[in-house]
């Protein structure tokens, strides 16, 4: 009786371990679920939001543009701005075609996705308008999603479907600017665009802005210049009818340069340590945090060095800065740059040598996003020169 007994509680005991499992299994299962489900939903909104942040930083690039830069100058607007916010908007699309979420193809943005507009670079939180004046446009908001209304479809859940849940949505934006506060330069970034010794007058400056021809073509396909027009004004940088002896060059790392040393600075572009020197740091201020200028007395010669001509050959189609100045103070050859700023230009066509007429120094103008560029809130829109970024 004593093993009958025994045996029956056995049992008892077994059915209760079995209904025991039983119960931990769904529970177990409910986890799975959990896990890897919200795990789906949690890799899907990451790769929204790269496709987001991917697409955005392709559509504001369209603001550092040539042809933005003509808008800003207020030629051609209606034109010029049409094409900049249609690139902009295409760009943005194809960048996020390219961009596939978990378990989906390539993202597609839909109608209304894609705005283009105008916020304040200098504060995140910052109202998006979508309307703003044609030179106030600086920044692309980008919107991405997967849902049952969406063209990219819903999420689907691999365990969900056990409870009755098969599908989810998940969406991300973004906010990309193009922030234009320039306040300096850091010439030792490895890749920023050379800083030439170079200066001429902010008003000659200005003055070819609004005046320059057009003569000279950047042919990107094969990477060299061609003449011909191709929309974009060359500035004559040489000769500078309101500097001394036509030109400024500037002694950045020694008293007196000679052609040999002007020479290295044209090719390498002056170097962090010749800046050291000069200023005491590599790293060129133009205005500080409270959004004052600060400025730079550096001497100099005057006139542009003949000598000099083959080496300014060599860089021709390459971006670099110049210096620019508001006064020169000057007694025969010895010379005072009063420094406020530099630019960034393409090198288009150098003539030293020959008659008054042939002789110059051209240079395009372009916007600069690369290396080296930094911004702060307290600095002034500089309308060419800038970083592009994410601020949500």
């Amino acid at each position: 009786m004593s093993y009958l007994f025994r045996g029956s509680r056995m049992t008892r005991r077994r059915g209760a371990v079995a209904v025991f499992v039983m119960v931990m299994m769904v529970v177990l299962i409910g986890f799975a679920t959990i896990t890897v489900d919200v795990g789906v939903l949690y890799n899907t909104r990451a790769d929204l939001q790269n496709a987001a942040d991917a697409a955005a930083l392709a559509g504001v690039s369209a603001y550092a543009t040539p042809e933005m830069l003509q808008v800003r100058l207020g030629k051609n607007v209606s034109e010029n701005l049409s094409y900049v916010l249609n690139r902009a908007e295409r760009t943005a699309r194809m960048t996020a075609r390219r961009n596939a979420s978990f378990n989906g193809k390539g993202t597609i943005l839909e109608e209304g996705e894609v705005r283009t507009g105008w916020i304040d670079a200098k504060s995140a939180t910052s109202p998006f308008d979508p309307n703003p004046d044609p030179a106030d446009y600086n920044a692309v908001y980008v919107h991405t999603q997967r849902s049952g209304e969406s063209v990219n479809g819903p999420v689907k859940f691999f365990f969900g479907m056990i409870f009755g849940k098969h599908l989810s949505s998940v969406s991300a934006s973004a906010v990309a600017v193009y922030d234009d506060h320039f306040s300096g330069y850091e010439v030792s970034d490895p890749y920023s665009a050379s800083v030439w010794p170079f200066t001429i007058s902010e008003e000659q400056y200005d003055n070819w802005i609004t005046t320059a021809k057009d003569g000279f073509t950047w042919d990107m396909d094969n990477a060299q210049v061609v003449p011909g027009p191709d929309g974009e004004v060359e500035v004559q940088l040489y000769p500078d009818e309101l500097a001394p002896g036509n030109y400024g060059l500037l002694n950045i790392g020694t008293e007196n340069q000679s052609t040999t040393a002007l020479g290295d600075q044209i090719t390498g572009g002056v170097s962090a340590s010749d800046l050291e020197l000069e200023i005491g740091t590599s790293a060129l201020t133009f205005f500080d945090d409270n959004g004052n200028p600060v400025n730079y007395e550096i001497t100099g010669n005057p006139g542009l060095k003949a000598a000099l001509e083959a080496d300014i050959e060599d860089r021709l189609g390459d971006v670099v800065a110049f210096f620019v100045h508001d006064n020169v103070e000057y007694s025969g050859t010895n010379v005072i740059y009063h420094i406020t700023g530099i630019r960034f230009a393409r090198v288009m066509d150098v003539m030293l040598q020959g008659t008054s007429s042939e002789r110059g120094l051209w240079m395009q103008p372009v916007v600069y996003i690369g290396p080296g560029v930094i911004t702060d809130p307290g600095a002034p829109s500089s309308d060419g020169v800038g970083r592009i970024s994410l601020v949500r």
